[in-house]
């Protein structure tokens, strides 16, 4: 069966109402390398044990695959590794499918909003866009990392006010403290990164944008920053 393509709209609305967190690790997942992932695999979509399936998760006859209530974001890994695996119905993923349907309108309203608000429209589309077509410049980056995230801001669930937006692929969140979120790069570098809105130019590479610093070394590219 072929994979649903979903549009700017339907990933970000996903990406947004889910915490911008991947449902399989709960870690942060970057709008860049996010995927929606079906829970209840799309493949079993015309499969004839389908029925069961889903009264056995306490669902509808009629529910729909790639209604909002089965989507949620994943890495691209976890997704990968996750496959068409089929969960038992355990308390645990039972409650996963429970918060799909209660977000499921919340998801469509985010939808909407991106469709009807041109700022925050046309700042992501640009930047998902540009991911698409593999011409993401550090320099786009920035210039719409900046426009995207107080677009965002208002947006984003209540405990995601005032953290870190990642648009770019890579980054992990693997602590923090009071005053920091502590990152691993695609480097394999950890370092840190201020926590809040009004976060200084300096913590952003020239080369990469948004990043994480290991002492005066970015730790997505490596590049080491002239201290001049």
């Amino acid at each position: 069966m072929a994979k649903t393509n979903f549009t700017h709209a339907q990933r970000y609305a996903i990406f947004t109402a889910h915490s911008e967190k991947c449902w399989l690790c709960r870690e942060p997942v970057s709008l860049a390398e996010m995927e929606v992932d079906h829970v209840i695999p799309e493949s079993l979509a015309k499969h004839a044990a389908l029925k069961d399936i889903l009264k056995l998760m306490g669902l509808p006859e009629d529910f729909n695959l790639n209604s909002y209530a089965n989507l949620l974001p994943a890495h691209r890994d976890c997704n990968r590794d996750k496959g068409a695996y089929r969960f038992k119905p355990t308390p645990m993923f039972i409650r996963i499918l429970d918060q799909g349907l209660e977000k499921a309108k919340h998801v469509q309203k985010l939808h909407d909003t991106f469709l009807s608000t041109r700022k925050l429209n046309t700042a992501f589309s640009r930047i998902l866009a540009a991911i698409e077509e593999g011409k993401l410049s550090p320099e786009q980056m920035k210039e719409l990392a900046a426009a995207a995230a107080i677009e965002h801001e208002p947006q984003r669930e209540p405990e995601m006010h005032g953290q870190p937006l990642f648009l770019s692929p890579g980054l992990r969140v693997v602590g923090e403290d009071e005053h920091f979120h502590y990152l691993k790069g695609l480097s394999g570098m950890t370092g840190y990164r201020p926590k809040g809105n009004n976060i200084d130019i300096s913590f952003d590479c020239p080369n990469c944008g948004p990043t994480g610093w290991n002492g005066t070394r970015c730790i997505q590219c490596g590049m080491l920053i002239d201290p001049d």
